[in-house]
C-alpha cells in the first residue's frame, strides 16, 4: 500500500487542483498526475473527474476518501507514538505565516528545528491570514494581529507595539498630524486585511479614540508597506520590530507617540503559535513549542 499515493489523492481533492497539490508535495504536476492515475489503476476504478476547469471524486472516489482520511490519522498516529518511544518524530508539518514574520523568524528558527528533528519536514504558506488555514490547509499557524478565534488552540508567545511613522520627506510638505482626528487629511497607508479604513488609539487615560482614515495606499504585505513608507508615500501603522532600524536612522519618524495603536476593542496585536485541534500530532507539537521558545529569545534579541 502506498500511504504517498493516498496522501496525495486526499491533498488533490482539499485543493480543488492536481497543481497545486503536486507542490506540496515537491512533484511536478505531470508526475503527481502519473501517481494519481497508477491509483487508479490498482483500484480499476475512475477516481477523479477532470476538465479543464474542475476537478471533483468520482463515487468511487468518495468512497476512497471515506476511507483513505481516517486510515492516514491512524497510519500517523501510530507513526507518532513510536516515534515518541524513540524520541524521535517524521513527517511533513504544515505551517501558515505571512510574509514578515517568514522572513524575519522563520530561517533561524528552522535552522535549529532541522538539527533536531532532522526527519519532520515542513510545508510553509505564505497568507496574510494564516489562522484561516487551519481549517485543513495547514496544521500550524505563526498569527500575529487581533486575538485568534476561539476554537483555535495555541498560546500568546508576546504582545507587541504598532508605531505610527511617516517619513522625513512626507512630513516636509504635511503638517504631522496632532490628534487622531488629523489623520481624515492625510494620505495613509494600509494592510489590506488587517485595519484599511479605521485606526483606533488608546490614551494614557484608558481612553479609546477611532478615527476613519483615507487609505492613499493599501496591500497585503507588511514589509512594502514599510518600503512604501521610507518612500514618502504617507503614513503607516507597523509593528515596533518592522521599523525600529528606520526610526534609529531617521528614515522614519513616529507620530503622536503619546498614544498607543490598539484595534477598535482597545485588544493590542500579539503573536500567537496556534494549532486546529487538541489531537496534535508529534512532529507538530515539537514544531510548534520550538516556534514558540524561539519567538519568545527572538523578539527580546530584536526589540529595541
Amino acid at each position: 500500500m502506498d500511504i504517498d499515493a493516498f496522501r496525495l489523492f486526499c491533498t488533490v481533492i482539499d485543493r480543488g487542483s492536481i497543481a497545486a497539490a503536486a507542490r506540496e508535495f515537491g512533484l511536478s504536476p505531470s508526475l503527481a498526475s502519473r501517481r494519481l492515475t497508477a491509483l487508479e489503476s490498482e483500484f480499476g476504478a475512475k477516481l477523479l473527474l477532470r476538465t479543464t476547469r474542475s476537478l471533483a471524486p468520482t463515487e468511487a472516489g468518495i468512497a476512497l476518501l471515506a476511507w483513505a482520511r481516517p486510515a492516514l490519522f491512524d497510519w500517523n498516529k501510530m507513526r507518532d507514538e513510536i516515534g515518541a518511544m524513540q524520541g524521535q518524530a517524521s513527517g511533513v508539518v504544515r505551517l501558515a505565516t505571512n510574509d514578515y514574520a517568514a522572513a524575519a523568524y522563520l530561517p533561524s528558527i528552522l535552522t535549529s528545528f532541522a538539527k533536531r528533528q532532522p526527519d519532520v519536514h515542513v510545508a510553509i504558506s505564505i497568507t496574510q491570514e494564516p489562522a484561516r488555514l487551519l481549517d485543513g490547509a495547514c496544521d500550524l499557524a505563526m498569527h500575529a494581529g487581533r486575538r485568534p478565534d476561539a476554537n483555535l488552540v495555541g498560546r500568546r508567545i508576546f504582545g507587541y507595539r504598532r508605531r505610527l511613522v511617516a517619513s522625513p520627506a512626507y512630513l516636509a510638505s504635511h503638517p504631522a498630524p496632532q490628534t487622531p482626528a488629523d489623520l481624515a487629511r492625510h494620505l495613509c497607508l494600509t494592510q489590506t486585511v488587517s485595519e484599511p479604513s479605521e485606526w483606533a488609539f488608546e490614551a494614557a487615560d484608558r481612553s479609546l479614540h477611532s478615527e476613519r482614515i483615507n487609505s492613499h495606499i493599501s496591500c497585503d504585505s507588511w514589509t512594502l508597506l514599510v518600503a512604501l513608507a521610507k518612500e514618502g508615500l504617507g503614513i503607516a501603522r507597523l509593528a515596533e520590530e518592522l521599523v525600529h532600524e528606520a526610526l534609529a536612522a531617521g528614515e522614519l519618524i513616529e507620530l503622536l507617540p503619546h498614544l498607543k495603536c490598539v484595534y477598535p476593542d482597545g485588544d493590542p496585536p500579539a503573536m500567537w503559535v496556534l494549532v486546529a485541534h487538541r489531537a496534535v500530532p508529534l512532529r507538530t507539537r515539537l514544531l510548534a513549542d520550538h516556534i514558540a521558545q524561539e519567538l519568545l529569545l527572538l523578539h527580546r534579541r530584536l526589540s529595541p
